[in-house]
């Protein structure tokens, strides 16, 4: 098994909705390389192994946390492995496994969304699409706070790069990270 060298893959941390999708696009549109949103390779992996689910929320329902967590460090392995230059938007709990943290340290050069709780809650209150809650509360939104504190640590502790997001548009967190990469290559 061969491993990409660790300058060349991009991986998007951060907690859901901190904009890793959305920006890993824009990403990997302004840096000409492909990109991978594990979510969907998980949703991908999930329909291959038999579980008929429209989202990956719905995946991690029905599925379980185990089944899941285990489809999501195949799907890792996979995107990172194989895929030089390419930018990964992972998901939010992709670093509570230790096998993960080790191959994204190893595969990738890590980039922590930080955005605020507050404003984490209000993107997931007007997203659409649906986000179960994972620690066993009746409302995703609330529980941000708790999964903040418990993964923080572990985003910062992989991050080459903190960009604290706030209230800025997509296109702008895009853009600093491409000057923070440029600033850090010279």
């Amino acid at each position: 098994m061969s491993t990409p060298a660790r300058r060349d893959t991009l991986a998007l941390l951060g907690l859901r909705c901190s904009g890793k999708s959305t920006v890993g696009r824009l990403l990997a549109s302004a840096l000409g390389r492909p990109f991978v949103d594990l979510d969907e390779e998980v949703l991908r992996l999930g329909r291959y192994a038999g579980w008929r689910v429209d989202s990956v929320g719905e995946l991690l329902v029905r599925a379980g946390t185990a089944v899941f967590r285990d489809l999501e460090a195949s799907a890792l392995r996979r995107a990172l492995e194989p895929a030089p230059h390419t930018v990964v938007a992972t998901g939010g709990g992709v670093v509570e496994r230790a096998d993960n943290r080790a191959w994204l340290a190893r595969a990738a050069r890590c980039v922590f969304l930080s955005v605020p709780v507050e404003r984490l809650a209000e993107r997931l209150r007007a997203d659409p699409s649906p986000r179960p809650p994972l620690l066993g509360g009746a409302d995703p939104a609330a529980e941000l706070a708790q999964l903040l504190a418990q993964r923080e640590p572990l985003y910062r502790g992989l991050a080459e790069l903190v960009i604290e997001c706030g209230a800025d548009v997509p296109a702008a967190v895009a853009a600093r990270v491409c000057s923070a990469l440029a600033a850090r290559a010279h």
